[in-house]
């Protein structure tokens, strides 16, 4: 018997989990219901013994969670051979609801760059195929994997074309057959900074001046963020967690009289443009390629 809650937002992954619940039905015409709701009819559903079979399942897809009796009156006294999955697209873990699953059967399926690495070399390997580390990194940097709209669909796709080309996946392979996922993208400044990859920084750069003087502010403004936070980090000698920002946030990687020179170099840019001193397009350009400078010294 399982009673799970699951979301996220890798709809790869959710897709797969669903998959996997469904697996091994016996007589899945009477053994499996699949529903956007659970009413008395779902309750009287997941209450029936199994039709020749060791198990029923039943797959609720709501788009929110909300507050439901019957479901917390079920959840009290469940089947003891009904598997309950509930996809839910939001959550609020304030709900009563929320409350009566057991951690252990709350998955949260989100994107992270950690299970992507590890997705992609398993995946590689399963088809028998090599990636030379340069062209993993510029993978990466293509499929730009940090995009809200990108996702593991986007990633597979990708990689089936590179592994029926040929056995070893090349940077040069990579670049002719993986399209670019272009937006600007703060993250993507700061490592292409910090691996002074000056042609893509200044591409990334013509994409950010593209949409206007307000989103050239804003970055800059994002980039100083992040160096402020170098900052204290360094001075403090503690973790992002510490200093009260999320421990995935990325920063760039710096001493600190790097970071705070760099804070230096972004204000003086910011200054420059909303005073009218320095035309947008030049003054973010002169930024990046000052902190680009600094990284080498």
């Amino acid at each position: 018997m399982k009673n799970e809650l699951i979301f996220g937002n890798e709809p790869y992954l959710l897709h797969a989990y669903r998959a996997e619940a469904v697996k091994g039905i016996v007589m899945p015409e009477f053994n499996l219901m699949e529903t956007e709701q659970f009413t008395q009819a779902e309750r009287d559903f997941a209450k029936q013994m199994p039709f020749m079979g060791n198990r029923r399942v039943l797959i609720v897809s709501m788009e929110k969670l909300a507050a439901n009796e019957f479901l917390e009156k079920y959840l009290k006294e469940p089947a003891p051979k009904t598997d309950i999955y509930i996809f839910a697209g939001e959550i609020d873990k304030r709900l009563s609801l929320y409350k009566k699953f057991p951690k252990e059967s709350v998955k949260q399926l989100d994107k992270d760059m950690g299970m992507l690495q590890k997705w992609i070399l398993g995946y590689i390997k399963r088809q028998n195929c090599k990636i030379t580390k340069g062209a993993y990194e510029e993978f990466l940097m293509r499929i730009n994997y940090e995009m809200e709209d990108v996702n593991l669909y986007h990633v597979k796709s990708a990689l089936n074309r590179l592994c029926t080309t040929q056995d070893e996946i090349t940077t040069e392979l990579v670049q002719r057959l993986v399209q670019v996922n272009e937006r600007e993208d703060v993250f993507k400044l700061i490592c292409l900074i910090d691996k002074g990859r000056t042609t893509d920084l200044f591409h990334q750069a013509d994409l950010i001046i593209q949409n206007g003087g307000q989103n050239v502010i804003g970055t800059l403004s994002l980039l100083l963020r992040s160096y402020r936070i170098l900052y204290k980090v360094n001075v403090c000698g503690c973790s992002l967690q510490e200093v009260g920002v999320h421990q995935r946030t990325y920063i760039p990687k710096m001493t600190l009289d790097q970071a705070d020179e760099g804070i230096d170099i972004i204000q003086k840019a910011v200054n420059g443009i909303k005073s009218g001193r320095y035309a947008q397009d030049f003054a973010f350009r002169l930024c990046l390629s000052q902190l680009c400078q600094l990284k080498k010294q």
